[in-house]
């Protein structure tokens, strides 16, 4: 059973959208990090939505959720006025212990070393108390930049990777979009 986010309409809708190959990007990159073997346990261990019906904020359209487990880990929404986009929304989440490790600080200092992110914890049983959800907004000038200068690779992601992905909670499932899934996976094989 699936639902409208795992229809290849739904997918066309999405590619469709301007910031496609920066979301592509982005899910390939944090799929590359946490599994050695991505094709391997798609629509398994991970899950790829497109245009999934979800509780986004007024305004706002999520034009993808990738999701391990029973955690969504890294989605972009998109922002609109007058049917016109203003902005960009981006949460990715990733191990807390090993970000922190690798920083050298304490979770309460990283706002003022990166104050265009935003870091929350995030309540996951699978995820054993070791997450952290940065996030950006594309209209705060710099907050890419300060982003991509996080550590955010095998050393950030994999350890939750690893929690998440055999934690069960399938509830994702349905909801996985296998054009979108085999468009990024292909994007990773050519990056190769």
């Amino acid at each position: 059973m699936s639902d409208g986010s795992a229809t290849e309409g739904s997918f066309e809708r999405l590619r469709a959208e301007p910031f496609f190959e920066v979301v592509v990007d982005l899910v390939a990159g944090y799929l590359a990090t946490a599994f050695d073997d991505p094709d391997s346990v798609a629509g398994e261990k991970w899950t790829l939505s497109c245009l999934p019906a979800v509780d986004a904020p007024s305004g706002a359209t999520r034009l993808f959720s990738l999701g391990l487990g029973s955690l969504d880990v890294l989605y972009v929404d998109r922002y609109t006025e007058n049917g016109e986009t203003v902005d960009y929304h981006t949460v990715m989440v990733i191990s807390t212990s090993a970000l922190l490790r690798q920083l050298g600080r304490r979770l309460d200092e990283l706002p003022v070393r990166y104050p265009l992110l935003r870091f929350r914890p995030v309540e996951n049983a699978a995820a054993e108390g070791d997450a952290v959800a940065i996030d950006w907004f594309l209209s705060d000038e710099g907050a890419d930049d300060q982003f991509f200068t996080l550590p955010l690779d095998e050393s950030t992601i994999g350890p939750l990777a690893a929690l998440l992905a055999d934690s069960g909670g399938r509830s994702h499932a349905r909801s996985h979009n296998p054009w979108f899934a085999e468009y990024v996976l292909d994007a990773m094989e050519d990056d190769d």
